[in-house]
């Protein structure tokens, strides 16, 4: 099974959304895998993880898998969840080892998660 690198979790830890492109299920769609952090305030909402490396607890993590047509994309079109296909979403994820589970599902290869804006990612 994969592991997250250490350069991987920190940057998640510290707010990084991490997201790959993937095989999608046809040639006019693109398909992405995104993973990130966040923490629960006292009424259960969810915020974004501080910057700092050493306040890393009570994290939790959620993964999405979609599919999206390519003209969304090459148009730089606002996208919602309608337009999202075979869209797969969880989060309280307790802890890395959860995540790296779920990710096994969707990669064989965590080394190509980066950090989102690297792989045209629109959601």
């Amino acid at each position: 099974m994969n592991k997250l690198t250490i350069k991987q979790i920190n940057n998640l830890v510290t707010g990084n959304t991490l997201a790959v492109e993937t095989i999608s299920s046809s040639p006019d769609m693109r398909a992405f895998v995104v993973i990130a952090a966040y923490r629960l305030d006292e009424k259960g909402m969810g915020y974004r993880v501080s910057k700092f490396l050493n306040n890393n607890d009570n994290i939790f993590f959620w993964l999405r898998k979609y599919e999206l047509k390519n003209e969304y994309i090459d148009n730089a079109w606002d996208v919602s969840e309608e337009e999202l296909v075979n869209s797969f979403f969880v989060n309280n994820i307790n802890s890395i080892e959860e995540l790296e589970s779920l990710l096994s599902n969707f990669l064989d290869d965590y080394s190509k998660l980066d950090i989102e804006w690297k792989c045209d990612n629109p959601v």
